[in-house]
């Protein structure tokens, strides 16, 4: 009987018929869910990637800028970032001018703006973005953007949903500062 047990171990053991449909029906799922999570994350990357050239792009717009800027003018640079990142979320965008004053040793806001689901900044949450800023020189000005806005993966992977942000200042390029127009807008 231990006999006989023991050689059909080892017919069993040999017999390889059926087993490409076994691997097949092990792998294929885990082979198919691997290639749809490279896609979305190669899909989130790609939107990263796009967002913060978005921004770049727009706060080199607002560093070129010579007139006064108007809250047209912010709506316009709003829909220009959401063309440029392909944003189909609610996505906002903040601009703010900050200068740089050696007599009160600090850096100052001189406007702030903001269109979509974003506030404007405020007095008393600039000194939480100082340790960002680079070293400035007195009377010297600087336009800081900040955008914000969702990726919402097409496929659930784990990867859920996630928050977007950039932070990007540039120094005004032809003129010495980026005012805002306080009879069209208000600040």
């Amino acid at each position: 009987m231990f006999k006989k047990l023991l050689k059909f171990r080892r017919r069993f053991s040999r017999d390889v018929s059926g087993s490409v449909s076994v691997e097949a029906a092990i792998i294929l799922p885990l082979l198919l869910w691997s290639f749809i999570a490279m896609w979305v994350f190669f899909d989130a990357y790609r939107t990263r990637a796009l967002t913060e050239k978005a921004a770049f792009v727009v706060s080199d717009m607002f560093s070129r800028e010579t007139g006064a800027i108007t809250e047209t003018y912010m709506a316009s640079a709003k829909s220009l970032f959401d063309l440029l990142a392909e944003s189909d979320s609610a996505s906002g965008l903040r601009t703010t001018v900050i200068s740089y004053s050696r007599v009160r040793e600090q850096y100052e806001m001189e406007w702030s703006n903001a269109q979509g689901n974003i506030e404007p900044l405020n007095e008393s949450e600039l000194p939480e973005i100082v340790a960002k800023l680079p070293e400035m020189v007195d009377g010297e000005t600087l336009i800081l953007v900040e955008t914000k806005s969702t990726y919402e993966p097409s496929l659930n992977v784990g990867l859920g949903d996630q928050n977007l942000t950039t932070f990007v200042f540039t120094r005004p390029r032809f003129a010495s500062q980026l005012v805002w127009d306080r009879e069209l807008g208000n600040s």
